[in-house]
């Protein structure tokens, strides 16, 4: 017996929540935000409270009512009921925690499964119990870089290791002795097992998971296969056939016939495939054609598109110039831009003088070493200042913008405040184009300010779109889906779920929180 629940990705692209119980045990697959779900709610100013998010997005249906499975801190602070406080009503949740079900031997999830380290898959895994993960290595390796440097707070920023949320007093200011809540001091990492390409491990109660390598827009993505006896389940989490890796999971598990293939279709309704190389040559005829700067935007976290762009860069001539959060996930994975052919941005920020004193809270734009390494205890310190030898600031840029390729997404845009651009600057947005309100107020706001420094004149001052997708087409998902011959099929991540087919057998359109049961 197979039992499926869908939480997340139901008739939404992202946010997958996706339960699977068999008769030996049950795991998750996927743990993330849904970016359009949350944003009927909240937008950059009105947020979820920090001081009790959990509660919020259970109380808006962001997160689901599910027993055993979340943090007990999260959902509670530690030694809470020794404290007399007037708000404790307000802490109080219909759903139980992992900690408590574990107590009392009731049902809980005996692993997740993380297909990819973006948000929309595993942004909500901070608040799960302390079940093991299970990812690449890679994977776990971007998590880490993400809780570093991706903008996140408070629990949002554990991905991948915890600190106890407990209460406390206050020891100094207006109120000392006043009850608070804080984190512990101890860190504990989280417990992950690492998956390697078509290598099965047996997890606790028995179940067999068998990760597979897939392509997608950031490296690590995996594919999941789960296996008791008498039982397969497959879950596909987002996939491309035409990145660099050369993966193709519909060869690679041709006529398995798995029970149950949960399958994305972000692109289910697009007919024509996208193309990497095709990217590389297109961008490298407009950096080429280039009189001034080039500029191009796209996601730090997309490697394969860095590879792209540096590439690009160095064929027509340039010197490519990278994000230094870029340069630090590189760095994590043993990776380093100045060794491939390129540079790192340095962005003036503190007190804006380029000096080292101004990257005391922001050390992973003035240098790629971990955090954890750096030190400031006197007859010990250690730091990593390279981008401020090595790196290309505004003043170089400025000498010389026909030598450069910048990577400069929107949300660094400000940057452009220092440059002195000549005529023939260009800006190109190698990444998918604006899909939701809050993106096409962004690109009203990137109109003015390319209209405003007067790069792309010859465009209308509009960006130069150049992209491929992180998602396969409609003709390419089918014949996956066709190699696999799935008994039962899935779609999730999904607009259209419609358009799915499935000669081997039959195609469920999931309801969110339904659970459906396979025999």
């Amino acid at each position: 017996m197979i039992k499926l629940t869908c939480y997340g990705g139901v008739d939404d692209i992202g946010g997958n929540k996706i339960l699977v119980k068999l008769d030996k045990g049950s795991i998750f697959f996927d743990f993330g935000l849904s970016y359009s779900k949350e944003s009927l709610f909240f937008e950059e100013f009105l947020q979820p409270r920090s001081g009790c998010k959990i509660h919020d997005l259970l109380k808006l249906d962001l997160l689901p009512h599910i027993n055993g499975v979340y943090r007990q801190d999260a959902l509670c602070p530690t030694d809470f009921e020794n404290y007399n406080i007037r708000a404790k009503k307000f802490w109080k949740v219909d759903v139980q925690s992992f900690d408590e079900a574990a107590k009392t031997g009731s049902w809980r999830p005996d692993a997740l499964f993380i297909s990819h380290a973006h948000l929309d898959h595993c942004g909500y895994a901070p608040y799960l119990g302390e079940f093991p993960f299970l990812c690449s290595e890679m994977t776990q390796k971007l998590m880490d870089a993400v809780a570093e440097i991706g903008n996140l707070q408070g629990l949002d920023k554990q991905l991948t290791a915890t600190k106890d949320r407990e209460m406390a007093q206050l020891k100094t200011g207006f109120f000392p002795g006043e009850p608070k809540v804080g984190y512990s001091k101890e860190e504990i990492n989280r417990r992950f097992c690492n998956l390697e390409h078509k290598k099965a491990q047996t997890i606790d109660n028995g179940l067999t998971v068998t990760g597979f390598n897939v392509d997608h827009s950031i490296p690590g993505s995996m594919a999941c296969l789960v296996e008791t006896k008498g039982a397969q389940v497959l879950y596909t989490g987002d996939i491309r056939f035409h990145g660099r890796s050369g993966y193709n999971l519909g060869d690679e598990l041709d006529g398995l016939e798995p029970d149950v293939m949960i399958c994305e279709g972000t692109r289910i309704d697009k007919k024509e495939p996208d193309n990497e190389k095709k990217v590389e040559t297109d961008l490298t005829d407009i950096f080429s054609d280039c009189k001034g700067l080039a500029m191009v935007g796209f996601t730090w976290k997309d490697i394969d598109r860095y590879e792209t762009v540096r590439d690009a860069a160095l064929k027509s001539g340039r010197i490519p110039v990278f994000d230094p959060r870029l340069a630090y996930l590189l760095a994590r994975i043993g990776r380093s831009a100045y060794d491939e052919g390129a540079k790192v941005f340095l962005e003036r920020c503190g007190s804006m003088l380029y000096s080292p004193g101004d990257y005391s809270n922001s050390k992973h734009k003035v240098g790629d070493m971990a955090f954890s390494e750096w030190s400031s205890k006197r007859g010990n310190i250690n730091v990593d200042t390279k981008h401020l030898e090595n790196g290309i600031s505004a003043l170089e840029l400025s000498e010389n913008p026909s030598s450069y390729v910048l990577h400069l997404d929107y949300f660094r845009f400000k940057n452009i405040l220092d440059f002195e651009l000549p005529e023939g600057s260009i800006f190109v947005r190698a990444q998918c184009e604006p899909f939701n309100p809050k993106m096409e107020l962004s690109q009203k706001r990137l109109l003015r300010w390319l209209k405003h420094f007067d790069i792309n004149a010859d465009n209308d001052w509009k960006p130069h779109q150049i992209h491929a997708s992180g998602h396969a087409s409609g003709p390419e998902i089918q014949e996956m889906i066709d190699k696999i011959k799935p008994k039962l099929l899935v779609p999730v991540h999904t607009k259209h779920p419609e358009l799915f087919s499935n000669v081997a057998g039959k195609v469920h359109r999931p309801k969110k929180g339904a659970e459906v049961c396979v025999q």
